[in-house]
This record gives C-alpha cells, sequence and structure tokens, in this order.
C-alpha cells in the first residue's frame, strides 16, 4: 500500500429535486445541456455547440429542472468559425447568424485563425440563418 494517499473532496450530491438556477447557467443534465435564461432553458443540441460557448457547466438532474420549460435551442456562440461538412462552405457566426465567408482574405482581414474553424454537420450549420457574406 502506498504510504501517502492524497484525500478528494467529495463531491456534492445532483440536485434531484427543484431548484432555481441563476440566468447564464450552463446545465447538464441525462438530458443534455440547457443554457439558464429567465423565462426557462435553452437546448444546446450537440457537443460542438456546447464547446463553442466554453463555459463550464454543473451537473443536475431532469427533475430538478423540468419546472423550467424548454424555450428552443441555442447555437454556436458568436466569433466561432464553422465549415458545413455536407458543403465544405466555411462561416463566421455574428450576431447569431451565419456569414459565408466567400475569400480567405477575410481571414487575413479581421485575423481569423483558421486553425479553430469546427467542422459541424449541416443541421448544426442550419441552427442559425444566412447572414450577409463576407469577402
Amino acid at each position: 500500500m502506498w504510504p501517502f494517499r492524497r484525500k478528494t473532496a467529495d463531491l456534492p450530491p445532483i440536485p434531484t429535486s427543484k431548484t432555481d438556477y441563476p440566468y447564464g447557467l450552463f446545465v447538464c443534465t441525462e438530458a443534455g445541456f440547457f443554457l439558464i435564461r429567465e423565462k426557462g432553458r435553452y437546448r444546446l443540441p450537440t457537443t460542438r455547440v456546447m464547446a463553442s460557448w466554453s463555459a463550464p457547466s454543473v451537473s443536475s438532474s431532469e427533475a430538478a429542472v423540468k419546472h423550467l420549460t424548454i424555450l428552443g435551442k441555442i447555437g454556436f456562440r458568436d466569433g466561432t468559425i464553422i465549415q458545413d461538412f455536407s458543403n465544405q462552405k466555411t462561416y463566421l457566426i455574428s450576431k447569431n447568424k451565419k456569414r459565408h465567408i466567400t475569400s480567405p482574405d477575410v481571414f487575413d482581414k479581421f485575423l481569423l485563425n483558421k486553425e479553430l474553424i469546427t467542422v459541424v454537420s449541416h443541421e448544426e450549420a442550419s441552427l442559425h440563418e444566412d447572414g450577409e457574406v463576407l469577402s
């Protein structure tokens, strides 16, 4: 037996009764990821969408948030660069719209890092309406 044991902190139990989470908190339940707002919650439909927000989430249960109506889905965070796998089109998410990048010069013009492009499904790209073209 190792003579030095590191004590690990006990995690608090996952809430199973009604919990009023604060506005703006990301919550993960057995049904997925959600963003809490004042009148309910918004589903983040995929882990790629959740990753774009770069925000920690707290673990919960559906029982704890069932009183919060699901108001819809939320897409990628503004400033995210996505590429639709089905058609290879690249977009910048801005004001919750996808702006098609039609020239490689756009990356230099706005100092966008091509290495940060997230390849997404057509369904994920369709979470956003089309915005103005960037050329």
